[in-house]
């Protein structure tokens, strides 16, 4: 499974999104209904430590222009280029970095929930390198007190000179597959360590702050209503709920969501619960019954004709494959 995304309505249609694998090669694809859409195929990397440490990134060749949304939780991210161009933003906080002479890399903290989008441009190869560090993995450090001037900060950032010993080090983690052993996981995990800390190194005193925004109304409302469902998607959401939160009509709500990501309110909610169901189901997290009921389903029938529909094998194949 790739993460869950959205796309704006600037460069085409495209809405959530998932990951597959196709011989030699895994590809990102755009969960249309009416097709499967290819974005970009590669080697990619994912991995999550003690849901603490979570990495993903790899080699990948991109085959249409995008602009993927989601939203970012609040946390330390890193991005590290080794090659290509990569262009994001978190809200207002913009980037475009470009390794073409040499690796580029950022660090942005954040503290509250943002808007991500992530630009994805035809015949353009990236190695790129995420690493996102919890809150929970600074709670359990008291050692890193001399950092709290950044960490304390929302929406501020530091780029990273990314020089030898540093690029060596990302170099080889892009070239590294999804650890599958145990040991292979504790090697993974260690590198991890390694780049985590020659990035915090370079922690400035004084960190950058985003500047304002400069994206339309239009735009900023539609992403600060998904961004809105993504942290409540555990609670009761409705589209009077919704319509009363932003101030609009329930017909106003609907027509700009679907204008903008070509998908409905309710549809987006549905499947973001079906996809969470998915990966706590495959983590190990919860019984089936606790995943139909997470994903708002009384009757089991209907939940396991949802997840089947929707993933292409009901949950107990899934159970049976992950342990």
């Amino acid at each position: 499974m790739g993460v869950d995304s959205l796309k704006t309505a600037k460069i085409g249609k495209v809405v959530l999104t998932k990951k597959l694998c196709e011989e030699e090669n895994e590809v990102i694809v755009a969960r249309d209904r009416d097709a499967k859409t290819k974005l970009a195929e590669g080697r990619f990397i994912s991995c999550n430590f003690n849901d603490q440490i979570v990495v993903h990134g790899g080699t990948s060749y991109e085959l249409r222009d995008s602009d993927i949304v989601s939203t970012a939780h609040p946390s330390v991210y890193i991005i590290l280029l080794l090659s290509g161009e990569l262009e994001f933003s978190y809200d207002g906080l913009k980037f475009h970095l470009d390794a073409q002479e040499h690796p580029q890399g950022v660090v942005v903290n954040l503290l509250t929930p943002a808007n991500f989008c992530r630009a994805i441009r035809e015949h353009n190869q990236v190695s790129k390198l995420n690493i996102v560090l919890k809150p929970a993995w600074f709670n359990q450090r008291q050692q890193l007190k001399e950092y709290r001037d950044f960490f304390n900060r929302d929406r501020c950032y530091y780029k990273l000179s990314l020089d030898k010993p540093i690029a060596l080090l990302l170099k080889q983690a892009i070239s590294i597959s999804t650890p599958s052993t145990f040991v292979e996981h504790m090697e993974f995990e260690c590198l991890t360590h390694q780049i985590i800390a020659e990035c915090l190194k370079q922690t400035p005193k004084l960190p950058l702050i985003a500047s304002p925004s400069e994206e339309s109304n239009s735009e900023i409302q539609v992403a600060d209503i998904v961004s809105y469902i993504e942290t409540h998607l555990d609670s009761n959401l409705s589209l009077e709920q919704l319509s009363q939160q932003f101030s609009m009509s329930i017909s106003t709500l609907q027509r700009q969501f679907k204008q903008a990501l070509n998908i409905t309110v309710n549809g987006y909610i549905r499947f973001r619960r079906l996809e969470i169901a998915y990966n706590h189901l495959q983590r190990g997290l919860v019984s089936i019954t606790e995943a139909a009921y997470e994903a708002g389903y009384q009757h089991p029938a209907n939940f396991t004709h949802a997840f089947k529909r929707e993933f292409g094998m009901t949950p107990h194949e899934l159970v049976r494959r992950s342990h």
